[in-house]
């Protein structure tokens, strides 16, 4: 009996580990599908609003930048700045997923959990009863369903990551500058958001965190306040993350990254347009304060991105002879 039981134990784990790492590769090649999925949809409305704008990237970006004076167009728009940053995120966490097994997990919940932030607004926005008439029914019924999918492939890539099988042993390199930087971005963001909330009262507030007529440019929009905030907790848990060495720390750092490098050229573009640079010098304390915040956005955004930047391939070739490794099986004598 003792002799089955050895000769039995090694392959039954050696059974269960090939079945681990089947039903794992099953559920990344799942979540690429889904981050591909992600961006498709984001690429196809941003080349509607294109054709609808006459080509003109220019009208398009000034109403992602909530400059709806720009606009020339009589259609109304469906993408916002959360789409051009799904359909980035999106490319990105498909190639990682293809190219580096071993950090797969934390890139698809990454982009779950951006696709989740982005999607969530929409979904109570696009119920409201003001939206047909403003927008026609047929371009908010096909929102909804973007809304809906993206919503939906939202959890299906957190439950992708959590089903990936994790690698063992190794820890990440430190990634303490990265960590500095998006700690302080997000205590820079809870500032501003603070003295915005302040400023506009709780009610006032509210409205523009969840979203209204009078602040909704395109269907799918994502409110300013709604962005900033998600941001503030987005850059915190990445920030702690890299800290701590965690295996999530650069996945959720590079999608904090990208969503605080959106986030600064954004205002810089319409600190730019509203030429607010030009009697910086002479304003006021705010004024500069809130000028020197947004350069402050875009170079940490951009900091983020570079110290956070790792070969694909590290992580893919490393995976190998994990994955081919043959289970030992001993022989009882």
């Amino acid at each position: 009996m003792g002799r089955l039981v050895a000769d039995a134990a090694p392959r039954l784990c050696g059974t269960f580990g090939r079945m681990g790492r089947v039903s794992g590769g099953r559920a990344r090649w799942a979540g690429v599908f889904a981050c591909a999925l992600l961006a498709l949809g984001s690429l196809v409305w941003a080349v509607r609003d294109l054709s609808v704008a006459h080509w003109h990237p220019g009208r398009v970006w000034w109403l992602w930048a909530g400059s709806p004076s720009a606009w020339g167009g009589g259609s109304v728009q469906v993408t916002s700045l959360g789409d051009a940053v799904l359909l980035v995120l999106g490319v990105w966490g498909a190639v990682r997923g293809v190219r580096a097994p071993r950090t797969a997990a934390p890139a698809l919940a990454a982009v779950g959990a951006c696709a989740l932030v982005v999607r969530l607004p929409p979904s109570w926005l696009l119920a409201q009863p003001w939206t047909g008439p403003w927008a026609g029914e047929g371009p908010r019924g096909l929102a909804r369903v973007t809304d809906l999918a993206g919503l939906l492939l939202g959890v299906l890539l957190l439950g992708c990551a959590f089903a990936v099988r994790r690698p063992r042993g190794d820890r990440p390199p430190t990634a303490r500058t990265a960590a500095v930087v998006l700690l302080l971005s997000a205590g820079l963001l809870a500032v501003w958001e603070a003295v915005r909330a302040g400023d506009y009262g709780a009610a006032a507030y509210r409205g523009a965190l969840l979203g209204n007529r009078s602040t909704t440019l395109t269907l799918l929009a994502t409110p300013q306040p709604w962005w900033a905030a998600a941001l503030v907790l987005l850059a915190l848990a990445a920030g702690i993350a890299c800290a701590a060495r965690a295996r999530s720390g650069r996945a959720l750092g590079t999608a904090a990254g990208a969503m605080l490098l959106a986030w600064g050229l954004v205002r810089l573009s319409v600190a730019l347009r509203q030429e607010r640079f030009d009697g910086a010098l002479s304003g006021t304390p705010r004024v500069q304060l809130s000028l020197a915040s947004t350069l402050a956005y875009v170079l940490a955004g951009l900091a983020v991105l570079a110290l956070l930047r790792t070969p694909a391939r590290s992580g893919a070739a490393a995976e190998e002879p994990a994955a081919t490794a043959p289970v030992p099986v001993s022989r009882a004598r």
